[in-house]
């Protein structure tokens, strides 16, 4: 009689997310198979079936990772155009708040390796600038909502715009981890916003209250 195979004891989501937590602590070349053992309380043995290799486990906690941050900023960059410029300025505070709310200083994760891997593992690469890519387009979306609106100038094509807040997003990512004030970051995200090619009298305000963008 053909035995019928047992199914995973323990929850696959949870298991990827303790995955994550590690590499985001310790790096991919920092993380050994021990690290991983103990961070997720499961033998080589059973993580190598339902999950692989060092490198696939890195992979599809990576994908968890893109997904779940993927499927948040372009959520909260989405709506009406009436409120699109507002939506532009909570995603570089975002950026900010997601820093001071992040107790372990984990940072972002695609940010993180797009530093310490790259050039070196393309599988990597791909997964890293298609998530760039997804939330550029977002960007995209929402300046044309401002530029339809009468908030922003139509002239300026909106994905230099859209990439212009990312990589300023990316940017306050990444000098975070110079230890720097939370005030200056925060005055960083408001100068960038300041900056945008806002038609004339259409600046909002900069006191007015932030709608909480999800990240992770």
């Amino acid at each position: 009689m053909v035995g019928v195979a047992r199914p995973p004891s323990f929850d696959r989501p949870t298991v990827l997310r303790a995955v994550e937590n590690q590499f985001r602590k310790t790096g991919y070349a920092g993380t050994s198979l021990d690290d991983i053992t103990a961070a997720t309380g499961l033998g080589r043995g059973s993580l190598y079936a339902a999950f692989g290799d060092k490198h696939a486990m890195f992979m599809q906690a990576f994908e968890e990772y893109c997904g779940r941050n993927e499927t948040a900023m372009v959520s909260a960059l989405s709506g009406p155009d009436e409120t699109a410029v507002l939506r532009l300025r909570d995603y570089l505070r975002g950026a900010v708040d997601f820093l001071i709310d992040d107790e372990q200083r984990l940072g972002c994760m695609a940010g993180k390796f797009a530093v310490e891997l790259n050039g070196q593992d393309p599988l990597v690469n791909e997964r890293i600038c298609r998530d760039f890519t997804v939330l550029q387009e977002a960007l995209i979306s929402c300046v044309e909502g401002a530029q339809r609106h009468g908030d922003l100038d139509p002239e300026v094509p909106a994905p230099e715009i859209a990439l212009l807040l990312l990589t300023i997003s990316r940017g306050i990512d990444v000098i975070s981890k110079c230890g720097r004030d939370p005030a200056e970051l925060v005055a960083v995200a408001d100068r960038a916003f300041a900056c945008l090619p806002f038609l004339p009298g259409r600046a909002p305000s900069l006191t007015a209250p932030l709608t909480p963008l999800e990240s992770s």
